[in-house]
């Protein structure tokens, strides 16, 4: 892609970052309102997106700390597997709890509209944990439910909080949330 090409479609993206911290619903954010922002043709913009849900989920992204700079930053716990599943998930927390509109964007997103390619990423530890007694269905399984009782939470924190009395915005209660989780999927 030529500098040019690139330039534009990191103009259209940063608009899209600007126009998620300045309106509430980012179902409100139109092709349209993009391209005017970003001065460019909507035909632009789907020629760079495939679509407007794309764009928004990589501008989420962009906001977001990448899962791969999570993984990184993790050393596997003296080959405790349930230990490293824990310590992942409380990583992802932390960074998602950093910025919660985001986070519940994102969460919305994948919820909603999302490949729950994020459950992948979960595979190699479980596979660790339950070494063959589990297929790669049930282990994909496992994953998409700690994935998604995790953005449940998220997405709903004031209603989780009524229901548990566990406010997932502090720390302590988040991390004890995600401990009891494990150990009750994971076992």
């Amino acid at each position: 892609m030529s500098n040019k090409k690139e330039e534009t479609k990191k103009k259209i993206l940063e608009v899209t970052v600007d126009l998620l911290d300045t309106i509430e619903n980012p179902d409100n954010i139109t092709i349209r309102k993009i391209a005017q922002a970003a001065e460019v043709g909507v035909g632009l913009i789907n020629y760079y997106f495939e679509s407007r849900d794309d764009l928004i989920k990589a501008a989420v992204a962009q906001k977001m700390v990448s899962m791969a700079e999570i993984m990184e930053s993790l050393k596997e716990d003296n080959g405790n597997p349930k230990e490293y599943l824990k310590n992942m998930l409380t990583a992802m927390a932390d960074t998602a709890m950093k910025d919660p509109r985001l986070n519940k964007i994102s969460a919305e997103y994948d919820l909603v509209k999302g490949d729950f390619k994020i459950c992948l990423y979960l595979q190699p530890v479980l596979r660790k944990i339950y070494q063959d007694s589990k297929s790669e269905a049930d282990l994909r399984l496992i994953a998409f439910q700690l994935i998604v009782t995790l953005q449940s939470v998220y997405l709903r924190q004031d209603a989780f909080h009524l229901l548990t009395g566990i406010d997932a915005g502090i720390k302590q209660e988040r991390d004890n949330l995600i401990n009891s989780i494990v150990d009750n999927l994971v076992g």
